[in-house]
């Protein structure tokens, strides 16, 4: 199973980008919407220029977020990377902040879970994913787009293209899977033995002897 971070938030977050240039422009030069900087018949005050340095610089300030932005939202629309994948070795998240890609085996994960929280920067409620790790130092302390909560490591599903329950029950069911095969794996096949008979000249005697196989 492969999670993508949603086409409509990403198409939504370039246009919010694309917005915050045009009105960086306003801001700076055209004025339709913006308030004018203090002057007096065309010619700016010593208010007005103090003003027009201060659009200046809030003006810059949004084309660098806008340009961000949009291109963050193009790109990922078009490139199309997975956010979390379900492998048959572990969960493999885009988390890191060094290398992207964190794989998280199924041996280091003890339980898996999800709910709705409450966001603890802007109070919303988002979808978490939740993975509690017997070996949390083999994952980064630092993450993007998610947080620790001692052992467990909580991750951010607000903007996934499928539903976090969907994700959860995918994970369990191969985490089990996983187990199942690890402890097969791991039995002793039983010993067999055979029960031979030989007999013993014209007496009728039988003597019986076990042979392990080879």
């Amino acid at each position: 199973m492969r999670v993508y971070r949603s086409p409509l938030r990403l198409f939504m977050f370039g246009v919010l980008g694309l917005l915050l240039m045009i009105a960086a422009v306003d801001v700076m030069f055209a004025h339709s919407v913006s308030t004018e900087p203090d002057n007096n018949d065309g010619v700016l005050t010593t208010r007005g220029q103090a003003q027009q340095r201060g659009d200046f610089v809030w003006g810059a300030a949004m084309i660098a977020a806008g340009t961000l932005m949009f291109g963050i939202g193009v790109t990922e629309l078009v490139r199309r990377t997975p956010l979390l994948e379900v492998g048959e070795d572990g969960i493999s998240a885009a988390i890191g902040t060094t290398t992207r890609d964190v794989m998280i085996p199924w041996s280091q994960i003890e339980s898996i879970s999800s709910a709705v929280v409450r966001d603890p920067f802007d109070g919303g409620r988002r979808e978490r994913l939740f993975l509690e790790l017997n070996e949390p130092g083999e994952v980064p302390r630092e993450v993007v787009g998610a947080i620790w909560e001692g052992r467990t490591l909580s991750i951010d599903a607000h903007d996934w293209t499928k539903p976090v329950t969907e994700v959860m029950l995918a994970s369990q069911g191969a985490l089990d899977y996983n187990r199942r095969v690890e402890a097969i794996s791991q039995m002793e096949p039983p010993s067999l033995t055979w029960e031979v008979k030989v007999p013993l000249g014209d007496a009728g005697l039988e003597s019986t002897t076990e042979e392990e196989p080879e």
